[in-house]
C-alpha cells in the first residue's frame, strides 16, 4: 500500500502558529523573569529589616513597636532609607538587620516632617558593602513594570510585582501609585524598576478594603536623593514652614493657588497669587514639587506667579521647619507637653504653642481627664511658650501642691469653639523628651526631689 503525504490543514497551520508563538512568548517572560530574579536578588543585599519601639510618642506615633523595611544607600556613612512612619518621629529605639545577620543598633540622623521619609545610621559597617542605586532623575510612566521588596505581613525578603498604575498628590506629599501590594512590613522598603533594578521610591502605604484591592503608593525617590545630597553637604534639608493658605478643588487636592498668607513678611502674596516655579528653575504642578524646590534654601528665594493674569516675580524668605531630632517634650505625670507647628498657627489671635501629644495609659494625667491636643494655657496661672521655660519653673516650685493647668479643647457646641478646663495633676512624675541635656538635667532633678519629699 502507498503511503502518501498528508498536508497540514489550516486549523493544524494555526495551531503550529500558536504553537511557535507560545514558544517565543514564553522566551520572553523567562528572559524578564530572569531580570526580575536577579534585581530581587541585588535587593535582597542592600535591604533591611527594622525594628522600632516608642515609649513616648508625638503627635504623628502611637506607643508601641513595629517593624518595617529600608534599604542602604550609602556604605561608607552607614546611612539607610525608610519611611518616617517606620522608625517614628518621636524619640524611639531602633535597630537594623541585613539578610542572614543579626539585629544592630542604628540611630536617625534625619527624620522628615513633610514627606514620609526617615534617614538612619548602622554603626560599623563595611564600608564595601553593597548599596542601592537610586533613579534620581527618573519620570516614571503608567503601565512601566516595577517590583516592591520588604517582608511583607513578616514574610522576610519578599518580592512582589506590579505596574506604575498613577501618580497622585491628593494626600499631600506626592506618590506614585502602584499595584504591588504593600503590606504591614512592607513599608520603607525599595520599590524597584524591573527595567533596570534602580530604586524609583519608598513603599510607604497600601490601601485596605475590598473596592481598594492592590490601590498602594510610594514616596518617589526624588526627595530621598535632594535630602541625602544636601546633608552630605552639611546643609539642613528641611522643608519650608508654609506660611501660606492654598486653595483645594473639587477633587481636595491642594493647588498651588493662595487663599492667605499668614506671614506677609516672609510670604507678600495675595489671595489669588498661582504659584508657577522659581525664577529660572522647572514649573511647579504640586506642592510637593514646591516643597523640594525649596529645600536647603537660605534667604531670599524668587518664586514666579501669575497675578490678574500678569506674571511676575515675588521674593520669599521661607522659615525652615524645626527638625523633628531636636524637638523638646515635658511628660508632666504621663501628658506628653510640647509645642504644636502649625503653618496657620499666627491666624490665631492666641495661638498658645503648647499642646498634649500625648496620654500615658493608666497615668494620672489620663485619670485627671487630660485629652491628646488639649491646648495648654496656664500652668499655676502662668502663661509658658516654650517647653524649657515651662521645665525650669517645674523645677523650682514647691513640691508640697498640685500643679493647677487650665486648657482648651475644640467645642462641640455651636455657640464657641473652645471649652476651657481646670484640672489638678500631682506633679510628681516630670520626665523629660528630647535630645537635650540641659532640659533632662533640669526635670530630672526636679523629679528626684519630688520623690524625696514623698518619702520623707
Amino acid at each position: 500500500m502507498s503511503q502518501r503525504t498528508v498536508k497540514p490543514g489550516r486549523q493544524a497551520l494555526l495551531a503550529l502558529g500558536l504553537s511557535l508563538l507560545g514558544i517565543q512568548l514564553a522566551g520572553g517572560a523567562g528572559a524578564a523573569d530572569d531580570k526580575a530574579q536577579e534585581i530581587f536578588r541585588s535587593a535582597r543585599a542592600y535591604t533591611v529589616r527594622i525594628r522600632t519601639q516608642i515609649t513616648t510618642p508625638f503627635f504623628e506615633d502611637e506607643r508601641g513597636s513595629m517593624e518595617g523595611a529600608g534599604f542602604l544607600i550609602d556604605s561608607q556613612r552607614g546611612w539607610v532609607v525608610t519611611n518616617a512612619h517606620v522608625v517614628g518621629r518621636s524619640p524611639s529605639t531602633v535597630s537594623v538587620a541585613f539578610a542572614d545577620s543579626p539585629y544592630r543598633p542604628a540611630h536617625k540622623v534625619y527624620v522628615d516632617p513633610y514627606a514620609d521619609i526617615a534617614i538612619i545610621e548602622v554603626d560599623a559597617l563595611d564600608r564595601w558593602h553593597p548599596v542601592a542605586s537610586l533613579a534620581c532623575g527618573e519620570v516614571l510612566e503608567v503601565g512601566e513594570p516595577i517590583g516592591a521588596f520588604g517582608h511583607p505581613l513578616g514574610l522576610r525578603f519578599t518580592g512582589t510585582r506590579g505596574i506604575v498604575s498613577g501618580r497622585t498628590d491628593k494626600f499631600g506629599p506626592d506618590f506614585i501609585q502602584i499595584d504591588a501590594t504593600v503590606d504591614h512590613g512592607n513599608s520603607g522598603g525599595p520599590v524597584l524598576s524591573l527595567r533596570d533594578g534602580q530604586v524609583v521610591g519608598i513603599a510607604t502605604a497600601g490601601a485596605t478594603g475590598s473596592k481598594a484591592d492592590r490601590l498602594n503608593f510610594a514616596t518617589p525617590i526624588r526627595d530621598v536623593c535632594r535630602i541625602a545630597d544636601l546633608l552630605r553637604a552639611g546643609t539642613s534639608p528641611s522643608p519650608p514652614h508654609m506660611a501660606i493658605t492654598l486653595l483645594r478643588d473639587d477633587d481636595d487636592r491642594l493647588t498651588l493657588q493662595v487663599g492667605l498668607t499668614n506671614d506677609a513678611r516672609r510670604w507678600p502674596l495675595e489671595p489669588g497669587d498661582r504659584i508657577v516655579g522659581l525664577k529660572g528653575g522647572d514649573s511647579l504642578a504640586t506642592v510637593g514639587e514646591l516643597v523640594s524646590a525649596l529645600r536647603g534654601h537660605d534667604g531670599s528665594v524668587p518664586l514666579e506667579v501669575v497675578r490678574n493674569g500678569r506674571k511676575l516675580v515675588v521674593d520669599v524668605t521661607p522659615e525652615p521647619q524645626p527638625l523633628l531630632l531636636d524637638r523638646l517634650g515635658l511628660c508632666v505625670d504621663g501628658a506628653l507637653i510640647a509645642t504644636a507647628n502649625f503653618e496657620d498657627g499666627g491666624t490665631l489671635r492666641d495661638p498658645a504653642p503648647l499642646v498634649v501629644h500625648s496620654i500615658a495609659p493608666g497615668s494620672a494625667a489620663e485619670m485627671a481627664g487630660l485629652q491628646r491636643n488639649d491646648i495648654l494655657r496656664t500652668v499655676d496661672g502662668m502663661r509658658f511658650n516654650d517647653v524649657d521655660h515651662l521645665a525650669r519653673y517645674l523645677n523650682r516650685r514647691s513640691t508640697r501642691q498640685p500643679i493647677t493647668v487650665v486648657l482648651s479643647r475644640w467645642s462641640e457646641h455651636s455657640d464657641r469653639i473652645f471649652e476651657y478646663y481646670l484640672h489638678e495633676l500631682p506633679g510628681e512624675d516630670i520626665q523629660p523628651v528630647g535630645p537635650l541635656p540641659e532640659l533632662s538635667a533640669a526635670t530630672q532633678s526636679a523629679g528626684h526631689g519630688r520623690a524625696a519629699a514623698r518619702d520623707k
